[in-house]
């Protein structure tokens, strides 16, 4: 999975085999295009998203180019979950998310066990990003919960590389996205 900002861009990109592969670094090259997939968003709308697929002429893997407010796998945007997990860093359980945001509760339990389970790997991605960065946005303020700490620095990262890369006109939660490479609720690999 490749998240991008701009896919019309990275159509191009690919095009003219200027994506490198995730894994070797490899020219990627077109090949096809992904299921049509519809998404609930934040304000409730429908978007409708068919992603270019991609094959690596090193490795042969073969990627899905994603824009950087869907996350893999969901019927929801980045935004929807992303919202769902700061309200639950507050304090919220699933089932009060849930009811505010409208979504079904059994959808809302999955995305915060699998966030909490990752949140050390999501924390420390936050932590090296705002590190590399711009380190005077590190979070001060002292967290217990895991999923808190995790949230507060990957809002920190979101921040620096909005800041560095002019990206300030998107959305935070896409840049988290494309920070965590779009594993907000996926495990992370154990190399």
């Amino acid at each position: 999975m490749i998240e991008v900002f701009d896919t019309a861009a990275a159509r191009q990109a690919l095009a003219r085999r200027r994506l490198r592969c995730p894994d070797c670094a490899a020219p990627l090259r077109p090949w096809g295009r992904a299921r049509s997939r519809t998404v609930r968003d934040r304000d409730g709308g429908l978007l409708t998203a068919r992603p270019d697929r991609a094959r690596c002429t090193g490795c042969r893997a073969t990627h899905v180019v994603l824009d950087a407010g869907l996350l893999a796998h969901r019927g929801y945007s980045v935004g929807v979950v992303g919202q769902a997990l700061l309200a639950a860093a507050g304090g919220a359980g699933h089932r009060p998310v849930a009811a505010r945001l409208g979504l079904p509760e059994g959808t809302v339990r999955g995305w915060l066990r699998r966030a909490r389970s990752s949140a050390p790997q999501l924390h420390q991605v936050g932590v090296q990003t705002t590190v590399l960065l711009d380190p005077e946005l590190l979070p001060v303020v002292e967290r217990t919960d895991p999923l808190t700490l995790a949230l507060d620095a990957l809002g920190a990262a979101a921040l620096a590389f909005g800041r560095r890369f002019a990206r300030e006109d998107t959305d935070p939660w896409a840049r988290v996205n494309v920070l965590t490479r779009g594993r907000l609720l996926a495990p992370f690999p154990t190399d």
